[in-house]
């Protein structure tokens, strides 16, 4: 049987080719995926090992010590230096600082310039070591990145432990490498001498570890008891010394928190991708056993026991799905190799490894092979079932009249109905676990259910398209001929489909209500607010213009130019206090038409004898008195949707008032009235131009900041969270769908690969009707049709089940703390639609191709 089922590979292996693709692309997957895992281990453990990559041992305090009065110090430091058989030892501690440059103030990350030239992780690139208590080095990345260079002097504040603050101007003597350590995060990476480091550390300095090295030739064991002995003799009573590969291993999981969700994530899209091979594989044998149907009862009459060509059949998928895994590896190993190749090159992760576990190997090599075998089972046992006489006969495919069909209606029916009741009821009660269940088991029911609709749903948009030609009649029934064949092909496409547009749809609604429940808190994209408000004055003195008194860090009409004329700003509405409510509050007045150009809902524009006052306000009359009146004005109230900073009102509305003084600026006002009278100072309410990125939106609240002379905290909004939770969603959108289009091209292999066979399969019928009249253009349009039917209708219910599970599962997740907006990305489900019918319609191009290139005389020739 094996020289049998080797022959068969042989004589029939162009019509192994799909499934060749499908399992090299499904277990290069699998592979890939436990690389990430073993690449990132391996990098994140040089990274944080880079610290103690020249020490022979780390010292520290045991994490069970519970005795916090003790702690490593200079004195455990001098304990451990006189031990037997050390060499040298180094205190290793960090501290914040901040340093202020010409460009900026940035965060740093300060360190002591390691003595000990051995022990040293970083190297001088340039300058020299610091001498004295106001030299410094800093890294190389940051450097370059801030313009620094060695003799330029920079300001640096830091605080103590013990509460000190220590402020000094400090001279860069050297630049050193950058290290690559996680921990250091985007920090500014800055040494200095022994002598100011300890005057940052205060008087009772505190250090994270000591870095150990031995003298040459001594025992390792030895040396670790002998220092374990020094810090306990110097008041440790509970010490951790240990080899720098231990100590590196005990952070990474102390980093990681010894969990790995990113690989858990990759591999349930590996898992989709095989169930999809699985169905490719399962298609091409079932249509490969059933064309051989003859050749197998030939051999069953000559005497071939039925386990004697099962198991040549499992021995075709085994070879096939061993050579195939071993390709899809060696696949994973390369596109790892390059993308490693790529990310060591960036400053930021030069520390990146490859690392190819034995795990991923066998993983790949077991899943495929064994994957394929699965796979090839049902097929290889069904026809083997079959009598030899009774072969020939053609195989019923499930439907509600018979046994497989009948099972298939009752549990596909109770999973979709207990399912889709657990989805609406995770929906209903914003429980996204119950949600997730509900929607598993309902899919689950769809798939079991599909060969009982699927076809039928083929069948009838082929009707609608038969009356255009004959080649389109002919495509409608081909395309049902074999209702197994085109279950499987449109399932493995179903299943892709619907994911990606799941993820589309419930990534579309989530950031719709997620910006509708911004758009409530937020009234405008970005704030001003005085710095009189604060107590402040502007930065750097006052702007001098018409209704600003000097000094007094008021915005005005000067502000509200400059904020306008800064890019990316639209318009700008300027508010100004004009009185008080019953609770003491601020109310400020604005022009109506500046206010609905920057409002995010111009219907909240307070009509005239209105102010707009927020949610909590329950009565209907707001009572306001302004700043010269004595009486108060009884105004209606116009109710936001969420709460507002302070009750707002037209300028219209606010010179109604009882002693309003008409053309006296607020800002004038304040500088007479004084700010126990007055209680506020004027804001601005700024609109931003769409579409600007969040490091736009960063860099313009800085600008603001700058061209308004007011501090960073004073410049707010809702824009730039609105910016950087959208730019989440469509970053993980964008990975998702990424990875669920290595299932979707696997179906669509599986489109090609059923048209393949099927061209096989009906060699002398094409042959047949070639002879009776039918141009090769007719044939290769019949053979688009079908794929283009099949795509079809498979990816409009996928994307009609997507579109339902995305809204519903967005309701589960998010429901519970916001209202939720359906909002459906029609251009991105359209475009899902087009590729998925134009890669059909590709695929289709080979089988066409040869079906059309064989002449009638041949293709009737053919057995």
């Amino acid at each position: 049987m094996l020289s049998l089922a080797l022959a068969n590979i042989r004589m029939y292996s162009r019509r192994f080719i799909a499934v060749t693709l499908a399992v090299m692309i499904g277990t290069a997957f699998l592979a890939a995926t436990l690389m990430v895992n073993a690449s990132t281990t391996a990098s994140l453990e040089r990274s944080i090992g880079e610290a103690y990559q020249n020490a022979d041992l780390v010292a520290g305090i045991s994490p069970d010590e519970t005795d916090e009065a003790v702690g490593l110090g200079p004195e455990q430091l001098t304990a451990v230096r006189k031990a037997p058989g050390v060499a040298a030892a180094e205190a290793q501690s960090s501290a914040g600082a901040r340093i202020e440059t010409g460009s900026g103030d940035y965060s740093a990350i300060v360190q002591s310039f390691v003595s000990d030239e051995q022990l040293r992780t970083t190297e001088l690139d340039s300058g020299a070591v610091p001498a004295d208590r106001e030299e410094i080095t800093v890294d190389r990345q940051h450097a370059e990145s801030y313009h620094l260079k060695v003799g330029d002097e920079v300001g640096m504040s830091g605080s103590s432990p013990d509460g000190s603050t220590v402020d000094f101007t400090a001279r860069i003597s050297g630049i050193t490498t950058s290290s690559n350590s996680p921990f250091m995060g985007s920090n500014l990476q800055v040494a200095v001498s022994p002598q100011r480091y300890s005057t940052l550390m205060g008087s009772d300095p505190q250090y994270e570890s000591l870095l150990v090295r031995l003298d040459e030739g001594t025992d390792p064991a030895e040396a670790t008891s002998a220092v374990a002995a020094a810090l306990k003799s110097a008041g440790v009573p509970q010490t951790s010394v240990m080899t720098a590969q231990e100590r590196t291993v005990k952070d990474l999981a102390g980093f990681t928190g010894g969990q790995d969700q990113l690989t858990g994530v990759l591999l349930v899209f590996a898992l989709i991708a095989l169930v999809v091979t699985g169905l490719v594989v399962m298609n091409t044998f079932a249509v490969l056993v059933a064309q051989r149907t003859r050749e197998l009862a030939l051999l069953r009459t000559l005497g071939a026991l039925s386990a004697q060509l099962r198991r040549s059949v499992l021995v075709e998928a085994f070879v096939v799905g061993l050579v195939s895994s071993v390709l899809g590896v060696l696949l994973a190993i390369g596109v790892m190799a390059g993308l490693v190749g790529y990310v060591s090159t960036l400053p930021s992760a030069s520390f990146a490894v490859l690392a190819v576990p034995p795990s991923a190997v066998i993983a790949g090599l077991l899943a495929g092979t064994v994957m394929t075998l699965i796979a090839a089972w049902a097929p290889a046992r069904k026809a083997m079932s079959v009598a030899p006489l009774a072969a020939l006969r053609p195989a019923d495919s499930a439907s509600v009249h018979n046994r497989v069909g009948k099972v298939r209606l009752i549990f596909g029916s109770l999973l979709l109905i207990g399912g889709g009741g657990l989805l609406i009821g995770g929906a209903v009660l914003g429980q996204l676990l119950l949600g997730f269940a509900g929607g598993l088991f309902s899919f689950i029911g769809v798939l079991m259910l599909a060969s009982l609709f699927l076809p039928g749903a083929v069948r009838a948009v082929g009707r609608l398209f038969g009356g255009s030609g004959v080649p389109a009649q002919l495509a409608s029934l081909n395309s049902v001929r074999n209702p197994g064949r085109t279950t499987a092909t449109a399932t493995a496409l179903l299943i892709g489909v619907t994911l990606v547009s799941m993820m589309m749809v419930g990534a579309q609604t989530t950031k719709q209500s997620f910006n509708d429940e911004l758009a409530r808190n937020y009234l405008v994209d970005v704030t001003v607010d005085s710095p009189a408000n604060y107590g402040e004055g502007f930065d750097g003195g006052a702007l001098p213009g018409p209704d600003v008194a000097a000094g007094a860090g008021q915005l005005g009409t000067q502000q509200a130019k400059l904020a306008a004329g800064v890019d990316g700003i639209e318009d700008v509405a300027l508010l100004k206090p004009v009185g008080r409510n019953a609770a003491g509050e601020p109310v400020y007045a604005a022009a109506a038409e500046e206010l609905a150009r920057v409002l995010k809902d111009p219907s909240l524009v307070p009509g005239t004898g209105e102010v707009l006052v927020g949610q909590s306000v329950t009565s209907d009359d707001v009572e306001v008195t302004a700043y010269k009146g004595s009486t108060a004005s009884s105004l209606a109230a116009q109710h936001s949707r969420s709460e507002i900073s302070a009750p707002l009102m037209t300028l219209e509305t606010a010179r109604q008032l009882d002693g309003y003084t008409t053309g006296a600026s607020a800002a004038r006002a304040a500088a007479q009235a004084g700010p126990d009278q007055l209680g506020a100072y004027p804001l601005l309410w700024l609109k931003t131009a769409s579409g600007l990125s969040t490091d736009q939106l960063e860099g313009l609240s800085r600008t603001l900041a700058t061209e308004l002379h007011v501090q960073d905290y004073q410049v707010a909004g809702g824009a730039v969270e609105r910016s950087l939770f959208n730019q989440v969603i469509d970053t993980l959108l964008l990975v998702v769908s990424g990875l669920l289009a290595v299932a979707v091209f696997i179906a669509l292999i599986g489109v090609a690969n059923t048209l393949s066979l099927s061209v096989l399969e009906r060699t002398r019928e094409s042959a047949l009707l070639r002879a009776l009249g039918l141009t090769r253009g007719q044939l290769k349009s019949m053979l688009a049709l079908e794929a283009i039917l099949i795509a079809g209708v498979a990816a409009t219910l996928g994307i009609a089940l997507g579109t339902t599970y995305g809204v519903l599962g967005a309701q589960s997740a998010i429901g519970s703390f916001t209202d939720v907006t359906l909002s459906l990305p029609w251009a991105q489900l359209a475009l899902v639609l087009g590729v998925s019918v134009l890669a059909a319609l590709a695929a289709s191009v080979l089988p066409a191709r040869r079906a059309a290139r064989l002449s009638p005389v041949e293709g009737l020739a053919t057995e």
